[in-house]
């Protein structure tokens, strides 16, 4: 045993070993959670950027396309921010686990918390409009994110399923000039059977959506018109007609 501790005492001082510092071991350990409070907080904002991708679309358009919503649901879903949130969920897991009270936690309560920790600041995050203006910056500055992303605008920009959405830019009697997200005019024919909802508001300037048939190149016959914000609520056909009255 004195051997074993002369030696020890020797090897110390042949390699000239001291004691760590306390600021190092302090800054070492904070630095940690704090890297796993930020793989956190770009969880949460992969679950605010879902939720708002998936909660502005109008979910009943299966219904007029005659698809299964569930398929539906699929073709639409952002498998982007999915992978990311597994992700972060798994550097989380590996992150807690390696800090030096990580192996005091099970694998269940460690995904649980992590998992609870997410999803309550991706919400609340996306409750503020966080979701939407970080999508929206991603849409700008990143066209490959874009051009594969299903946005309420992509929804409703399908002329030949029947879907179409813009700004009204001009009126005249019972049709519509519709200036679309692709900056197309439209011409938009409206007769007695189109189904005018009563929240919207027929005037220049205004956007809306429109579920009717593409009749030819810039023209498009309308059966339903709804506001572009929120989803029209199924009527009996309260509205009809209301271009008519001009």
């Amino acid at each position: 045993m004195k051997n074993l501790i002369q030696d020890t005492l020797n090897q110390i001082k042949k390699e000239r070993i001291a004691p760590e510092p306390r600021w190092k071991f302090l800054m070492r350990k904070f630095s940690a959670w704090i890297v796993l409070g930020l793989i956190v907080l770009l969880g949460a904002i992969s679950i605010s950027v879902t939720y708002y991708l998936l909660a502005q679309l109008d979910w009943d358009v299966p219904t007029f396309m005659h698809q299964n919503i569930f398929v539906y649901g699929l073709s639409v879903f952002p498998y982007f921010w999915a992978v990311l949130i597994g992700l972060f969920i798994a550097m989380v897991f590996f992150g807690v686990r390696k800090t030096e009270t990580g192996y005091r936690f099970s694998w269940m309560k460690i995904i649980s918390i992590t998992i609870a920790g997410i999803f309550i600041i991706g919400f609340l995050m996306a409750d503020i409009g966080f979701g939407r203006q970080f999508n929206g910056m991603m849409m700008h500055n990143m066209p490959y994110y874009a051009q594969h992303t299903v946005t309420k605008e992509t929804q409703w920009m399908q002329p030949e399923n029947g879907f179409l959405a813009g700004t009204i830019s001009g009126i005249d009697g019972n049709a519509i000039s519709l200036n679309d997200f692709n900056d197309s005019i439209w011409n938009i024919k409206i007769s007695k059977q189109t189904l005018v909802r009563p929240s919207v508001n027929l005037a220049v300037g205004q956007m809306i959506k429109i579920i009717g048939t593409k009749q030819s190149a810039q023209n498009f016959g309308a059966a339903e018109i709804r506001p572009w914000v929120g989803q029209g609520m199924m009527g009996s056909g309260q509205g009809r007609g209301m271009m008519n009255n001009n």
